[in-house]
């Protein structure tokens, strides 16, 4: 019976690890960029398929909903002044993954916003006096949704802090015992289904 017992602890504590842990590397990528460790930064993440997927839908959220033509219907024709729109909001996005989406990219990005928040509205201070503890507990309170698609691929939507109808979902993968965000998309919601 004890050795029953002890198996079934060890199965139970292996199964809460298991669990746990893409949500734990979430929280050390999240932690990473906050002080600037550009080594873990670049061991958790998977560069190419994170710059593709968040260059995609960086440019849906620049160039706003496209209008589709019924079924039957010619496309809807697009003017000189919204083609030239579409052409430097793809050009931005592009040139902000190419900078920014990069080891060290990434915290001069989190410096930016720490930056304003100094300067402007001082709820820096504040930020940096917040223990591990209170931290943690408004990262897990912007979770939206954390599942399992199979034994090796896990999604979270997370909402943004400043603005609740902003989510970033990113997709994790497991490589070897390690996992690794794949995959990283913005997604906007309508404000009355954040509440």
């Amino acid at each position: 019976m004890k050795k029953l017992l002890m198996a079934a602890a060890a199965g139970l504590t292996l199964a809460v690890a298991y669990v746990a842990y893409p949500i734990l590397t979430v929280w050390t990528i999240r932690e990473a960029v906050r002080i600037g460790d550009t080594a873990c930064i670049e061991t958790k993440i998977e560069w190419p398929t994170v710059r593709a997927t968040l260059r995609d839908s960086l440019t849906q959220y620049a160039l706003g909903p496209t209008t589709v033509a019924a079924a039957g219907s010619p496309p809807p024709s697009v003017g000189l002044w919204q083609r030239i729109k579409n052409g430097l909001s793809r050009r931005a996005v592009d040139n902000l993954v190419e900078r920014y989406v990069t080891p060290e990219g990434l915290p001069q990005l989190f410096g930016v916003r720490q930056f304003y928040r100094e300067r402007i509205t001082d709820e820096q201070a504040a930020l940096d006096a917040m223990p591990w503890h209170e931290r943690a507990a408004s990262f897990w309170s912007r979770i939206k949704r954390a599942e399992f698609h199979s034994a090796t691929a896990f999604e979270i939507e997370m909402a943004d802090r400043n603005d609740p109808t902003r989510h970033y979902i990113g997709l994790l993968r497991l490589r070897g015992l390690e996992w690794k965000l794949s995959e990283l998309r913005l997604r906007t919601v309508p404000a009355e289904s954040t509440l």
